[in-house]
């Protein structure tokens, strides 16, 4: 549907992938540690040991050390009270789609099917349940983020999808950006109190939207519930959950078949769960799209201060402390004078995650200060992971290769106190670790590029305005990488 596809064709890709990518004679496939956990890691002199726990425990000595975890390793279970008598299974959506065939077949014992959260992952497991012909009850959480905001896949004009037509420069003109200089006519938009209803009007646009697309008040046929859906969350300030709902029969099937419930759960029967506004929910297996606890349990919390990572300010020297204090409050006046607008979030816009926490003082989100050996990949939030991790990838490969170097410490310091303090004006909710850049895919990936020295992912001065950023236009990098700068080393 409007050229999206399911994650199975994802994976194929990568098992693909790893197969065709031979480096030195050796595949990809080969370099991989399966049913590995890394229990710690140690700087040691000038190289990493890792301890991995395995089938075999393992100790692994590297000079660079690249950590990819990401943000989905370590899934957040729910916490409710339980009966002795309950025996229901529960299931993070982690491991879904190894077990959904056995959930979701028709003889399996599992007819009524709980799903916990309100983001794209628990309304995946949704739809997925009631195709199957459950019983389907969907729980969104009054203490959570609340419902997503579940967007129209469909786009106008030559683009295929939505998520296409969103990520092109033309697109992001009026957003405020942590990784370009506005355009002078755009930036008057910002700082004219005259031009300020126009302005809002226009960035608010997705908001309006996509509720008139999902009709959560006015769908004929919808159960009573239905209408709990509708998120209070705003796509411009990101301050809940995003997806692209991509099934036409989605709102339908939803809207009609599913019983919605917006409580919190309190307690458990032997086959249901209780809410804390007293209602009963039977409950076969409980399916829980719950989220991801952004953490790196093989560091240390002295590892995490020295590397800038998300950490308890108490931990910080009162000299270091203030400076970054001192630095972060220079950044956010300078970003209310640029763009008034983000002095006004939305009522009720509350810190998710790591609110106690410093932000991550990683340089573009990637590089520690303090330590040339060790990055960080995929911890930085984007609206296209495929396309950030490639961007991230080429930069990280320059910056090692020492063809990208960071600024003088002050200055990168301001660098990383600018973009820790747009992200959290910018995104109040979900920005608070300083790394949330979800409308700045573009500039951000861009940006990394033509640090790196790339160019040829752009199409063009006319047609970058208009052209989609997608992971594909990085296909010729590798080659224009090489020629660049491997034949000056050979030379």
């Amino acid at each position: 549907m409007h050229d999206t596809f399911e994650a199975k064709h994802v994976t194929q890709y990568l098992e693909e992938y790893v197969d065709s990518h031979v480096y030195n004679g050796r595949p990809l496939r080969s370099r991989i540690w399966l049913n590995a956990e890394v229990r710690s890691v140690e700087k040691i002199g000038s190289g990493w040991i890792l301890q991995v726990q395995g089938a075999v425990p393992q100790s692994l000595r590297c000079s660079k050390l690249a950590v990819a975890s990401g943000l989905t390793s370590s899934p957040i279970m729910p916490r409710f009270l339980r009966t002795c008598d309950w025996m229901v299974p529960i299931l993070h959506h982690r491991d879904f789609g190894v077990h959904s065939k056995a959930i979701l077949e028709t003889s399996s014992t599992y007819k009524n099917v709980t799903v916990l959260g309100g983001g794209k992952s628990a309304a995946d497991m949704v739809y997925a349940s009631v195709k199957a012909g459950k019983n389907v009850n969907w729980i969104v959480r009054k203490t959570g983020e609340g419902p997503g905001i579940f967007m129209n896949p469909a786009a106008t004009g030559r683009y295929r999808n939505n998520a296409e037509a969103g990520a092109t420069q033309k697109a992001t003109i009026l957003n405020p950006s942590g990784f370009r200089p506005m355009l002078e006519w755009a930036l008057t938009l910002h700082q004219s109190d005259s031009e300020r209803g126009n302005l809002e009007s226009k960035l608010f646009a997705a908001d309006r939207r996509y509720k008139v697309w999902a009709n959560y008040r006015g769908r004929e046929g919808a159960l009573p519930g239905f209408r709990e859906l509708e998120p209070k969350a705003s796509f411009f300030w990101n301050s809940g959950p995003v997806g692209m709902i991509q099934h036409d029969d989605f709102w339908d099937l939803v809207s009609r078949k599913v019983n919605i419930y917006r409580s919190d759960l309190s307690g458990t029967t032997s086959n249901s769960i209780t809410l804390d506004d007293g209602r009963e929910v039977p409950t076969d297996i409980l399916l829980c799209g719950t989220g991801w606890n952004a953490s790196y349990p093989f560091l240390s919390s002295k590892q995490e201060v020295e590397l800038g990572l998300p950490h308890e300010p108490c931990k910080d020297s009162e000299e270091e402390g203030q400076s970054w204090n001192d630095l972060m409050d220079t950044a956010d006046r300078q970003i209310l004078q640029q763009y008034p607008v983000l002095a006004r979030p939305p009522p009720g816009c509350k810190p998710i995650g790591g609110a106690s926490l410093t932000p991550a003082r990683l340089y573009h989100g990637i590089a520690s200060l303090t330590d040339t050996s060790i990055i960080f990949l995929g911890r930085a939030r984007m609206s296209n992971n495929f396309r950030g991790a490639e961007a991230q990838a080429i930069w990280a490969t320059a910056y090692w290769d020492e063809h990208v170097s960071i600024p003088p410490l002050k200055q990168a310091q301001r660098e990383v106190a600018y973009m820790n303090a747009f992200s959290r004006r910018r995104y109040p909710s979900r920005g608070v670790d300083g790394l949330n850049f979800h409308t700045d895919l573009v500039w951000y990936t861009d940006r990394l590029l033509c640090e790196a020295g790339m160019t040829s992912h752009r199409k063009g001065w006319w047609e970058d305005s208009d052209e989609p950023c997608l992971a594909s236009d990085f296909k010729d990098c590798k080659d224009e990488y090489i020629a660049k700068y491997w034949s000056k080393q050979a030379g």
